[in-house]
């Protein structure tokens, strides 16, 4: 756990940093230094005191209330070249009211379990409040001495994650102009701007199923002549709820898909009857239609797998556990909600290819590799913190990428506890990397 310090109030005339010998060693300027407190920046006077303790800083009055520091909460610091960032400093913006932002405050449970491995200033507003682009905005602050929230007016800070169920083009604008990469979480992707980002990567090419957009009812006859089966999807959905398998047999066509948790099948005589059918189910630009994978590993049952990949406080990806799914008997999708099972993963790579433990675990580190290579090529574009990515295997164990999922990757609760809390915790880890305050990793070990 990184130090923290107390910030001791000095009564001085100008604006001052008064730290012990210790902490003067690690300035490059022992006279002079750029404070940084969230979006703030001051330049000020240095001075050492023999009063203070190694688990002490001292800060003048008239810097406190300069920089608008709340006392109470015990800070790191984290010295750069000539300046120090006092924090970490972060930002949760929650809701769209001050008043709807204080309801949800109440779910925020896990901060208490959280805030001693983040520590600083944690401070949530309202979308109502950051749109006025003052100086100072009105929150709460968590308070970790009595575990609870405090409103109040506090500065903007260093770092804002997004939290907000929904949150405008305009308005994610409008911070991102403020934050740059420091305002991350807000991003939605839907499935054919993710296929056309990943698309960009030619490593990454061989991965994806084919795809493209559904602009009329004549793609679908078109695309069956060179597949023979496909998926038509849409572009924003979740769960599996949309999606719809399209089979040419010999002169007719089967649809399948799921209802009210249920295998459904259609069949059309001619592919007018097909024409009208999906002139009727599909708009323009809302449907991609996507190349089948023949991921039927077992008993004729879709398996896919999900890796749950987060950033860590380093800012680097890690990937933190993976599930595998099993569809029911005749369904074309492999989500729980629409009857699909857990099943384990490592044992049905290798049960599914007659591989070995060690050849199991090289599969498993292509997936990883293959989906953090993914999620990289999306990170040119939008900072996001965490994914679940789907993967398929087909019956030669070549992987394809299927879904990104990073608004909501779910299905976490089924992994080990250890995962879980991670990727709970990652949010915060991430942020505090942002804010200045990264944690360096063990290269003796």
């Amino acid at each position: 756990m990184s130090k923290s310090y107390k910030i001791v109030p000095f009564d001085v005339d100008q604006p001052c940093l008064i730290l012990h010998s210790g902490q003067i060693k690690q300035m490059e300027n022992s006279r002079m230094t750029t404070i940084h407190f969230g979006l703030q920046e001051l330049e000020v006077a240095c001075s050492q005191s023999s009063k203070l303790k190694d688990n002490e800083i001292g800060i003048s009055n008239q810097l406190i209330s300069m920089l608008k520091i709340p006392l109470g909460v015990d800070y790191e610091l984290s010295f750069q070249a000539e300046s120090i960032i006092i924090g970490p400093f972060i930002g949760y913006l929650i809701g769209k009211t001050h008043s709807e932002t204080k309801r949800r405050l109440k779910k925020f449970k896990r901060i208490n379990i959280q805030y001693p491995f983040i520590g600083g200033l944690i401070i949530a507003f309202s979308w109502e409040e950051a749109v006025k682009i003052n100086s100072t905005i009105k929150g709460f602050m968590y308070d970790p001495s009595s575990g609870k929230w405090k409103e109040g007016t506090y500065p903007l800070p260093a770092v804002l994650a997004n939290r907000m169920y929904w949150l405008s083009n305009k308005r994610k604008k409008v911070l991102k102009s403020i934050y740059g990469q420091r305002f991350f979480n807000s991003a939605a992707i839907n499935k054919w701007k993710m296929h056309k980002l990943l698309s960009a990567n030619e490593d990454l090419l061989q991965h994806l199923p084919k795809t493209i957009l559904y602009k009329k009812p004549e793609d679908i006859p078109n695309y069956l002549h060179r597949f023979r089966k496909l998926y038509v999807k849409p572009i924003v959905g979740k769960m599996g709820i949309g999606i719809v398998q399209i089979i040419s047999e010999d002169d007719s066509f089967c649809i399948k898909y799921r209802k009210g948790n249920k295998n459904q099948t259609e069949h059309f005589s001619s592919e007018a009857d097909l024409l009208e059918y999906a002139a009727a189910k599909f708009k323009k630009n809302k449907f991609i239609i996507q190349e089948p994978i023949k991921n039927e590993l077992k008993d004729r049952q879709v398996i896919d797998f999900r890796i749950f990949l987060v950033k860590n406080q380093s800012g680097q990806w890690e990937d933190v556990g993976m599930i595998a799914r099993k569809g029911s008997k005749g369904s074309i999708v492999s989500n729980l909600s629409n009857g699909g099972l857990l099943i384990s993963p490592n044992k049905t790579i290798m049960s599914s290819f007659h591989l070995s433990k060690s050849e199991t675990r090289n599969i498993r580190k292509k997936m990883s590799d293959i989906a953090i290579k993914a999620i990289k090529e999306i990170d040119k574009y939008e900072n996001i913190y965490k994914y679940g990515v789907d993967i398929a295997l087909d019956r030669q164990c070549n992987i394809f990428l299927i879904e990104l999922n990073h608004i909501n990757p779910g299905y976490r609760d089924e992994l080990p506890a250890e995962a879980t809390a991670r990727i709970r915790d990652s949010m915060l880890s991430y942020a505090k990397y942002l804010a200045g305050f990264p944690k360096f990793e063990d290269k003796s070990q």
